[in-house]
This record gives structure tokens, sequence and C-alpha cells, in this order.
């Protein structure tokens, strides 16, 4: 892409404005603002769509077990809220449950996503059972966005 002497004039006002304008915010919403900015980039790329949660989760890599929060979920994988260092390509075990079903999911996955706010896993080798439980979790957040 060939950039015009026009556009390097116009970046060079417009990013050292909003430079100034994000070192004055506060901490907390810098903070938010580059959540904000990063699920821009992330929205774009996911085929399913996510839905956001709060299910608390045990997941075990090969040498560790991990309990932290799913943060959102789709029918394909999840986000979980995490310090904890991990690494893209790891596989993982997950295990939670989901309120009014009688048994825990235990879904394999593999961590395709790393950033300071945790990893996103891709579910992978589901049984049609697991696939028909998250489809039902997915359509009942759906209609009731508190679940």
């Amino acid at each position: 892409m060939k950039v015009s002497e026009s556009d390097v004039k116009k970046y060079n006002v417009v990013i050292p404005k909003l430079f100034q304008l994000v070192l004055n915010l506060p901490e907390e919403k810098q903070t938010a603002l580059l959540k904000y900015a990063e699920d821009l980039l992330t929205v774009e790329k996911r085929a399913y769509i996510r839905k956001s949660c709060s299910i608390p989760v045990s997941f075990a890599t090969y040498d560790r077990v991990y309990t932290d929060t799913i943060k959102n979920i789709s029918q394909r994988g999840v986000f979980i809220a995490t310090q904890h260092p991990l690494f893209v390509g790891e596989e993982i075990i997950l295990t939670f449950s989901i309120t009014g079903f009688d048994k825990s999911l235990k879904i394999k996955g593999e961590i395709v996503q790393v950033n300071r706010n945790g990893i996103g896993i891709e579910f992978k080798d589901m049984s049609p059972y697991i696939e028909e439980m998250l489809a039902t979790l997915i359509d009942r957040m759906k209609e009731d966005p508190g679940l």
C-alpha cells in the first residue's frame, strides 16, 4: 500500500494528538481503552459469536492444574482470564459446570491466543454430547444475558 504525502502529514498530526490524549487519561481509563482496542481487532477474526460470562473453570496443562474464570464462551472456544504463564500451542483440559446441567463439561482444547488479560482456547475433539450442551448454553445466554 502506497502512502501519499498528504497521508503522512495527516498521521504526523493525528498520532501525536492521540498519544497525548491517551497519556492524559487515568491508568484505569488507559487500560479500558486498550481492552476496547484489542476487542475491536479480535471481533473481526471470530467465526462464532462469543457471549460474555463469568464461569469458574479448572484447567490442566501437561504438568499443572489451574483455577480461573471463563470470561466469554462460544461453541468453539473460550477466553479465560488468567495471569498464569501459558503459551500458544499448549494443549489443555478444561472442566466447568453449567447451571441447569447435571454433569460438568470436560473439554480438550488448545491455547490459540495469549495476552496480558488471559488465554484464548479453541476446543478440540468434542463429542456430539458436548457440542449439544454448548449450543444449548449459548442459546440460553442469548435469551438471558444474565447467565
